[in-house]
């Protein structure tokens, strides 16, 4: 009964991350076409959309579903990725390098955001880095005395990262000071998220391991969400920005137990 169950649940999960993909891709879902192409009854997908909003990860409407709160911008390629909104990166970057101390083991995760961090890290700091990103393994080859770990596994091409099974393997044997984890939309009730499910393992698994998680996040990833979900907001300990971001866009993010830079 209890094998039964448990699958049962996987299932339900899967039908939740279709709905929420082709949400997606169209801006819009059909609670028709839904039972149609999960062969499901009517009030299943009824109850799925109706548990989807309840988290703000949609809205309901006659018929089906539509986005609750805007995406973020579509990723681009890591070599378009690397000039867009370069000075905040750098303002960002600046604050981050506070927190980087000798001795400590470290988790830098992909994005372009903590490339600029890579770049400007003391020339003496002596700490062992760990990261999935093949830029920020190269940058960091460069460092007189950091110790790079690359995260082995299989290579996403457009993002210049590895994902899969070896990485999550060399995560649950870590116990690091803080991770850096990147960030493509994040938003103060529904939290951090990513628009790739697999992606989104591994983010998640960064925060679980770490023992202080910080997000950094420039003016266009606020106020956004995409499909799977990396952690709630309140799970992180520190959000580190820039100056583009206005009081008034930030007093959301405030008052929930995370300190903001």
């Amino acid at each position: 009964m209890r094998y039964k169950t448990k699958k049962n649940e996987m299932l339900r999960e899967e039908r939740l991350q279709y709905i929420l993909q082709k949400l997606t891709q169209h801006q819009r879902v059909s609670s028709v076409e839904l039972s149609q192409e999960l062969k499901v009854s009517d009030d299943t997908v009824r109850r799925d959309l109706n548990e989807l909003a309840e988290e703000g990860l949609l809205k309901k409407v006659h018929g089906g579903a539509i986005p609750s709160v805007p995406r973020a911008p579509a990723p681009l390629k890591m070599t378009e990725r690397i000039a867009y909104a370069q000075h905040e990166k750098e303002e960002i970057a600046r604050k981050a390098t506070a927190l980087f101390k000798d001795g400590q083991t470290i988790i830098l995760d992909n994005g372009s955001t903590n490339m600029v961090i890579a770049q400007r890290l003391p020339t003496d700091l002596n700490a062992q880095i760990f990261t999935n990103s093949l830029a920020i393994a190269q940058i960091l080859s460069e460092h007189p005395s950091v110790e790079v770990h690359l995260m082995g596994g299989w290579v996403y091409k457009r993002a210049q990262v590895t994902l899969g099974a070896g990485v999550m393997h060399t995560l649950e044997q870590l116990r690091p000071d803080f991770c850096i984890v990147g960030v493509c939309s994040i938003h103060h009730e529904l939290g951090v998220t990513t628009p790739y499910w697999e992606e989104a393992l591994l983010k998640q698994k960064m925060v679980e391991v770490s023992q202080k998680v910080i997000a950094t996040a420039w003016r266009d990833k606020f106020d956004t969400a995409d499909t799977c979900r990396v952690c709630p907001y309140e799970a992180l300990d520190l959000l580190i920005t820039s100056s583009a971001m206005t009081t008034e866009q930030l007093e959301p993010y405030h008052h929930k137990g995370v300190e903001i830079w």
